[in-house]
């Protein structure tokens, strides 16, 4: 009687501590010049290129937009795993790059703009 509690127990405690938390994906991206020093009030843009779902035919429409702080960084925050697009500008100054979001990570990445 006692090995079947103890299974059952087992069990009950596994089921509860082993389901994964789904979280968002964040994106935390750096802006820096070609010297290195971190760009503040750069404008970010994370879109995902015209993606349609052959399905159903619906096109993806992701797309945030934000401005570097203090440090150069600017946040982002998705429901979804996604391969993003970035673009950054400040003035005539540009730079591009992507970044692959995670669920239930924050992701880092730094774009030089010249």
């Amino acid at each position: 009687m006692k090995f079947y509690l103890f299974i059952i127990a087992s069990t009950l405690c596994i089921a509860l501590f082993s389901c994964k938390k789904e979280g968002p994906c964040e994106a935390i991206i750096t802006i820096t010049d070609s010297a290195g020093v971190a760009v503040r009030g750069a404008t970010v843009i994370l879109r995902q290129d015209a993606v349609v779902n052959p399905t159903t035919g619906v096109q993806a429409n992701v797309y945030q937009e934000g401005v570097t702080d203090g440090y150069g960084k600017a946040s982002f925050e998705f429901k979804l795993e996604a391969v993003l697009n970035i673009e950054a500008s400040k003035g005539p100054k540009l730079g591009k790059d992507y970044v692959r979001l995670e669920q239930s990570k924050t992701v880092y990445r730094t774009v030089i703009i010249k």
